[in-house]
């Protein structure tokens, strides 16, 4: 994905020093949660994104190209209780969910710089529980949707399977007993060279 960033920004990013923002908008089964990596919460878009630390890192975000998938990884605060819970909850409330990540350059007062730019979208997949030094974390492994090509469960062809999106195609119904007993076929080739046709 590439980032179209505005003038005011571009001036910001050339600056000796760059103040800058990421934004990550998770949407979950029971609400959608805003965090950013700043150390107070962040007003734009008709959200407030929470700060506090919420983002303690975010892995290189980099560009892929045609459907290579390409992962992301958010350190998240454990301090948050329902993140906790959320770790050890089902998997459904988070796995295979929209993940946005948005950037922005910030001005010397540590307000936005125009408004912050989507840099990466794709899934949630894993989240991991680990300690960094004496601080506990949560670690959520984001993938790009390319990725859920490679993750969906594959259609298995067999009889019961056909049935249950199609009840009565019975085109799989013996496809067990020519796997376990296989039939010998013979080619046309051999046919006519043995046959009545022998000489056709």
């Amino acid at each position: 994905m590439t980032l179209t960033t505005t003038t005011g920004q571009n001036t910001a990013l050339a600056s000796p020093v760059v103040r800058e923002a990421y934004f990550v908008e998770l949407d979950l089964a029971t609400a959608t949660q805003y965090l950013s990596s700043l150390n107070f919460p962040m007003t734009w878009g008709g959200h407030t994104w929470i700060g506090a630390g919420s983002i303690g890192s975010i892995s290189a975000i980099s560009e892929a190209q045609s459907l290579t998938t390409s992962s992301v990884s958010l350190v998240i605060n454990s301090a948050q209780v329902s993140w906790l819970a959320l770790a050890v909850g089902s998997v459904s409330e988070y796995r295979g969910r929209p993940v946005k990540i948005y950037y922005c350059p910030l001005d010397t007062g540590y307000g936005l710089i125009d408004t912050p730019i989507l840099c990466w979208s794709g899934v949630m997949d894993i989240i991991t529980l680990g300690i960094t030094g004496s601080e506990s974390n949560i670690a959520l492994k984001c993938e790009t949707s390319a990725f859920g090509l490679k993750r969906a469960n594959s259609f298995r062809v067999n009889a019961a399977q056909q049935k249950q999106v199609y009840p009565t195609d019975t085109g799989f119904d013996y496809l067990s007993d020519l796997i376990t007993n296989p039939a010998v076929w013979l080619t046309v080739a051999f046919e006519k060279s043995v046959g009545p046709y022998a000489n056709a």
